[in-house]
Parts: structure tokens; C-alpha cells; sequence
């Protein structure tokens, strides 16, 4: 008779009930969506902050490098390799918009080990660098080996270029006597051989 009357009946009342059902089950999804959106947005503000902190540590790292290091062939070298860049095909020299700069730090970290630590950067190279506070030539190379892999920002490098720089790097920490041209032919060829074969 309810039916008759315009009421809802049993059946109508069902319907009603799963509709509501349906809406609160999506309003639940929504929410955990929204709660899920929110822990990831989170997570990149706090990437994003760490990013800086350590993007500011490398920049300070830069600027101790600018006033501590006086050799003019290094710092030719540096903008050579890092600054510039050849186009395979059509061997035009390109300037870079931006360098690899946890790469060029991590060049000069064995030699600074107390101004890593100091910066709060040493936990950027840890994994493949101990610092214990010695250096020689072999533990160098070996290192190198593992930094530029692991930092590589997918722009070649001209290998002669970067081999030219670790060799004033050698000299200039007294990694290698100081090298008369011929020995220096030899020694890049070393490198080569060590970092690339």
C-alpha cells in the first residue's frame, strides 16, 4: 500500500541503501587517495629540500676550490672537460648549460677530506671512498674509476681532456713526480689504460 501511496517499499529502500553504500565507499577512496597524494608530496618537498642543502654544501665546496687551488693548467683542464662539449657527429664544440658538479667535487674530495667533512658531504662519497685520511696514486685511480660511473650524467666527456686533467691533478697533489713531457705522454697513457680498458 506504501507503493500505492507514493512511500518506498523494501526494494526501493535496498537501492537507496547500496547507493549510499557505493558513495561512502568512494568518499573512502577519495580520502585515502588524497591521504596518499599528501605523504608522497611530502617526500618530494623533503627530496627536494635535501637536494638543496646539498646542492648549497657542493657549491660552498666549489668556492674553497676557486680560492685554494692557484694551478692555472687545472683549471683550464676543468672548464675543457666540464664546460664544453663535442658533438659527435658535426665536432662542434658546445658550451654546457649546467656541469657535473657532484663529479667535479668528488675529483678534488681526497685531497680536501677534512673540508668534505666539515661540508657534511662526505656521506655523498662514502660508498666508494674511504676517508682515512691517506692518498696515493693507486687508491686515486681506483676511485675515479668508481665515481664517474656511479655520478655520470650521461654527457660524454672527452676521455684525452679528462685524462690531460687527472694528470695536472697527480702533479699538483704529488700523486707523481713532476712530469717532463715525454713522461707525461706515458702517464696519460697509463690512465687510459687503467680507466678505460
Amino acid at each position: 500500500m506504501a507503493d500505492e501511496t507514493g512511500g518506498m517499499g523494501f526494494d526501493g529502500l535496498n537501492s537507496w541503501w547500496e547507493v549510499r553504500e557505493d558513495t561512502n565507499k568512494v568518499t573512502e577512496e577519495a580520502v585515502r587517495r588524497i591521504q596518499d597524494d599528501q605523504k608522497k608530496a611530502q617526500q618530494i618537498g623533503q627530496e627536494i629540500k635535501k637536494d638543496k642543502a646539498n646542492n648549497d654544501k657542493l657549491a660552498q665546496f666549489l668556492g674553497f676550490l676557486l680560492k685554494e687551488i692557484k694551478n692555472d693548467a687545472i683549471m683550464r683542464q676543468l672548464y675543457t672537460v666540464f664546460f664544453k662539449t663535442r658533438h659527435p657527429e658535426s665536432d662542434l664544440v658546445h658550451l654546457r648549460k649546467s656541469i657535473n658538479t657532484v663529479v667535479v667535487v668528488g675529483i678534488f674530495v681526497p685531497f680536501y677530506q677534512a673540508e668534505t667533512k666539515e661540508l657534511g658531504l662526505e656521506s655523498m662519497y662514502e660508498e666508494i671512498f674511504s676517508f682515512d685520511g691517506n692518498n696515493n696514486l693507486t687508491k686515486y685511480i681506483k676511485y675515479i674509476k668508481h665515481l664517474l660511473p656511479k655520478y655520470h650524467d650521461n654527457i660524454d666527456m672527452e676521455k684525452h681532456e679528462f685524462i690531460k686533467l687527472l694528470t695536472h691533478i697527480a702533479e699538483h697533489f704529488h700523486l707523481t713526480e713532476k712530469l717532463t713531457s715525454e713522461k707525461a705522454i706515458e702517464f696519460e697513457g697509463t690512465l687510459k689504460t687503467e680507466l678505460y680498458h
